[in-house]
C-alpha cells in the first residue's frame, strides 16, 4: 500500500511540476527566429567613435537576442522569452523548410522575390503596424508594393518589414590576381563585368558560382543583356516564359552556365567566406555587405568589389511572421525591437546591428546617425557608404527580382535541376576513373601474385 502511495505521490509531483514549470521553467515563451547566416550582431567584439575633441566612445557588438530577451523581461516582469535562433543558407531552403517539415517559426527573414510566394500560399501572415511603431524609420524607398505590403481599396495590408537591401557585385583577390598576372590591370578586369566569371585565364585561382537558381541565372542574364546591347525597361531577369522568346531566354543563360561548369571551381552560399578570405578562390559574385565582412577577416590578401555596368540584382530582405508562428504577438514585438534606435550608441539596437553584419540599413535614423555613418566610412571601408548607399547601390524597380509565375518558376527549378545533376555528374568523372585503374591495378597484382604461386608449386611438385 505504501509503495503505490509513493507512486502516486511521484505521478502527481511530475504532473504539477509540469503545469508549474518547475521552478519557473514553465513561464518561459520559446521565440524561434530563423535567419540567414552571419546576419545579426551576436556580441562579439566592439568598436571605437574618436568626436571632433578626440573622446572616445567604445560600441560593443550587442548580444541582439541576449538582448531582446533582457528588455522582454524588462517590458513584462514575471514573464520570460527565450530566442531560439537558426540558420539557413538560401531562400530555397528557407522555403523547402517551411513547406515540408514540422518546425514552427515565430520571425523569419526571407528575400524579396519570395515573400510575395508565402503571401500567396499562406506562409505569412499580415502584421499589424500598430503592434510595430519602429517601421516608421524605414525609408519609403525601401518599402516595397508587393513584398513590404499589398493594397485593396486604398487599404493597405502588411506582411512584412525591410531588415536589409543591397545590391550583388563581383568581390575579387587583387593581390592573386596581380601576383599571377604581371600586366593585371583592375580597369581592364572590371570592364570584363559578368564576363569575368566565364573567362578561362583565371580558372586556376579559383571562380566561383551562387548556389541558387536566380542569382546564378542573373549573372548569364546580365551577361546576355550586355551582348545583346540591350536596354530595354524589362530585364531578362523577370523574364516570363508565356512572353514571346522568354523560354528562349532562360534556354540560353542555361547554355550559358553549362559551359562555365568547367571554369568554375564551386557552387557556393556562405561557404564563400572561408574561401575568398583564406585565398582558396579568387572571383566570386556575391552580395556587397558580405565583402565588407570578408575584408575584416582577409589578413592576407586584399579584396576588391565592383558593381558591373551591365547592370545586377538589387534585393531587400525582410522580417516577416510565419503563419503557423505560436507566438505572434511577441514575434512583432521582435521586429520593434530590431527597428529600434536610441541617441546612446552602445544601446542603438538597429544601428549596432547594421555596423555587425554589414549590410545596407533601411532605417533612416540610422542612415543619419553620426556614429553609425563614421563607423561606415572609418571602419568598415573607406568606400563603404558609396557602396552601400550612392545612387547606383539600389534600384529595385529596374533590378529586383519579382516573384515569377508559376510556369516560369517550375522551368527555372527544372532548369536548375538539370544544371546540378551535370554538375553532379562530372564531378563523379574523376572518381569513377580512379575507382576503373585501382580496380586494374589490383586485378593485375593478383593475377600476377596467383601465376607466381601456381609457378611455385609447379616447381615444388
Amino acid at each position: 500500500m505504501i509503495k503505490k502511495w509513493l507512486a502516486f505521490a511521484v505521478v502527481l509531483a511530475i504532473a504539477l511540476c509540469g503545469f508549474a514549470g518547475c521552478g519557473g521553467s514553465g513561464d518561459e515563451i520559446v521565440l524561434n527566429v530563423f535567419n540567414w547566416g552571419e546576419y545579426i550582431s551576436d556580441g562579439e567584439g566592439s568598436w571605437e567613435y574618436t568626436d571632433e575633441n578626440g573622446n572616445v566612445t567604445e560600441i560593443p557588438y550587442l548580444d541582439i537576442n541576449k538582448a531582446f530577451e533582457e528588455y522582454y523581461a524588462q517590458k513584462h516582469p514575471g514573464k520570460k522569452v527565450r530566442v531560439n535562433y537558426t540558420t539557413y543558407a538560401s531562400n530555397e531552403e528557407l522555403y523547402a523548410k517551411l513547406t515540408t517539415s514540422d518546425a514552427s517559426y515565430d520571425v523569419i527573414i526571407p528575400s524579396d522575390y519570395l515573400i510575395p510566394l508565402l503571401i500567396d500560399e499562406n506562409l505569412i501572415q499580415p502584421i499589424q503596424r500598430e503592434n510595430i511603431p519602429n517601421m516608421d524609420n524605414i525609408g519609403e524607398k525601401y518599402i516595397v508594393e508587393g513584398i513590404s505590403y499589398r493594397e485593396e481599396n486604398g487599404e493597405r495590408t502588411y506582411y512584412s518589414a525591410t531588415y536589409t537591401f543591397g545590391k550583388v557585385g563581383i568581390i575579387y583577390n587583387l593581390t592573386l590576381l596581380e601576383q599571377t598576372f604581371a600586366d593585371f590591370s583592375q580597369e581592364e578586369f572590371e570592364a570584363e563585368g559578368w564576363s569575368v566569371l566565364w573567362n578561362e585565364k583565371y580558372k586556376d585561382l579559383g571562380i566561383l558560382q551562387f548556389n541558387n537558381s536566380r542569382d546564378a541565372f542573373a549573372t548569364a542574364q546580365f551577361a546576355m543583356m550586355k551582348e545583346d546591347g540591350y536596354t530595354g525597361e524589362k530585364s531578362y531577369i523577370n523574364a516570363s516564359i508565356s512572353d514571346e522568346g522568354g523560354r528562349a531566354l532562360y534556354m540560353r543563360a542555361l547554355d550559358m552556365l553549362k559551359e562555365q561548369q568547367p571554369i568554375i571551381q564551386k557552387y557556393v552560399m556562405d561557404e564563400v567566406f572561408n574561401k575568398m578570405e583564406t585565398g582558396n578562390a579568387a572571383i566570386a559574385p556575391y552580395y556587397v555587405g558580405d565583402y565588407f565582412t570578408m575584408t575584416w577577416n582577409c589578413e592576407d590578401y586584399e579584396l576588391c568589389f565592383f558593381y558591373p555596368e551591365e547592370g545586377s540584382n538589387s534585393f531587400l530582405d525582410a522580417m516577416c511572421v510565419p503563419t503557423s508562428s505560436r507566438n505572434p504577438e511577441i514575434a512583432q514585438e521582435y521586429i520593434n525591437f530590431m527597428l529600434s534606435v536610441d541617441e546612446d550608441p552602445t544601446k542603438s539596437i538597429a544601428a549596432i546591428n547594421a555596423e555587425y553584419i554589414c549590410y545596407a540599413t533601411p532605417n533612416i535614423a540610422v542612415q543619419q546617425d553620426e556614429h553609425y555613418r563614421y563607423f561606415v566610412e572609418n571602419e568598415m571601408h573607406e568606400r563603404g557608404y558609396e557602396l552601400l548607399y550612392s545612387e547606383n547601390s539600389f534600384d529595385f524597380e529596374g533590378e529586383g527580382f519579382v516573384r515569377l509565375d508559376d510556369a516560369t518558376q517550375q522551368y527555372l527549378n527544372e532548369c536548375w535541376d538539370r544544371l546540378k545533376i551535370q554538375d553532379e555528374e562530372s564531378s563523379l568523372v574523376l572518381p569513377i576513373v580512379c575507382g576503373v585503374i585501382a580496380v586494374a591495378i589490383i586485378g593485375v597484382v593478383v593475377f600476377v601474385v596467383i601465376r607466381k604461386k601456381k609457378k611455385e608449386k609447379y616447381y615444388q611438385d
